[in-house]
């Protein structure tokens, strides 16, 4: 990977989403000042000027009443021309959006997820903002984490929404299922692999792949066994301190970005077969030169066809881009 250069593309914006757009754009959706949901459209040689699409409200289909949609907002694109943007409601219900040819026709309210295993039990709705991630050209993969604490997966074709399923909690080293808690990131690492990333109660981060198969359970992205306590290093890798992003290259390949404790940004990289060790990416500098840290908040990244694009939000206010190979 190329040493990462960071550009400030804009500022007073909060939440980033990013997805591909096409083979050599992308498209950045972002919180305005006023709540509203701002867009914009570019390439490697910049970004467009940012256009309102308005702010988030989810309408729903029984009643036509329409209810806030809560940010942050996920987006992810299906290769056939759209991007999903997904979130979850003020009732914890999903919500869904098509962005196409430049347009938001607006969000409708999926519903609260309901699992078979639930039987009749009332279902709690979503606990945080889904995640989602496409293996094959048409087919949305989507993540959620119930009010209960269980992963929930679901995906979206030209036949509609699949029926929901429980991917179960994190299993602790008693081997006691613990709820997922926190924000979680989708990738794709091909048409046979896909995996969710957590935070552990330690504040590690955890994956659950899918190889092809059968889910696997979560296991640390990183061996436990290969931190050195005494390796001064490990003050600029743990403990991380902010979500983490997630996505995948369109082959073996997926990327996870993490905010290390010193404000910097942190990678790991999945080849196939293992992640490799997470190393600082760094951060943008200030005009005078001094290191500027990241905020906790959402990082945004997407892979196109020949890049990866990154954006995440500095302590000065601005949103910030680096363009990845």
């Amino acid at each position: 990977m190329t040493e990462p250069r960071w550009s400030p593309v804009a500022q007073g914006v909060y939440a980033p989403a990013a997805a591909a757009l096409g083979e050599r754009g992308v498209a950045l959706f972002v919180r305005g000042a006023d709540g509203e949901l701002l867009v914009f459209e570019g390439d490697a040689g910049g970004l467009g000027p940012a256009r309102s699409l308005g702010v988030p409200v989810a309408r729903v289909p029984e009643s036509g009443t329409r209810i806030p949609v809560e940010w942050p907002i996920a987006a992810c694109g299906t290769r056939d021309g759209e991007i999903h943007l997904l979130a979850r409601g003020a009732e914890g219900d999903l919500v869904h959006g098509r962005y196409r040819g430049g347009e938001l026709p607006g969000f409708e309210s999926i519903g609260i997820p309901v699992v078979e295993e639930q039987g009749a039990s009332l279902p709690m709705g979503l606990a945080g903002a889904p995640a989602a991630c496409c293996r094959e050209r048409g087919r949305l993969e989507i993540f959620a984490v119930s009010g209960e604490g269980r992963l929930l997966h679901t995906s979206l074709d030209g036949n509609g929404f699949a029926d929901c399923l429980s991917l179960g909690g994190m299993v602790s080293s008693h081997r006691r299922e613990e709820p997922v808690f926190g924000a979680i990131a989708a990738y794709d690492a091909g048409l046979r692999g896909m995996g969710v990333v957590v935070r552990s109660m330690s504040g590690d981060l955890l994956v659950k792949r899918w190889d092809g198969g059968e889910w696997r359970p979560f296991a640390p992205l990183q061996d436990p066994d290969s931190f050195d306590p005494l390796d001064p290093a490990n003050a600029f890798l743990r403990p991380l301190s902010g979500p983490p992003a997630a996505c995948g290259g369109g082959s073996a390949r997926a990327d996870v970005f993490v905010r290390g404790p010193k404000g910097h940004l942190l990678h790991s990289r999945w080849d196939g077969s293992a992640w490799s060790a997470l190393r600082s990416i760094g951060g943008p500098l200030s005009t005078s030169g001094d290191p500027v840290a990241f905020t906790a908040g959402p990082i945004a990244c997407a892979w196109g066809r020949y890049r990866l694009d990154l954006f995440a939000t500095a302590a000065d206010g601005k949103l910030y881009r680096s363009l990845l190979t």
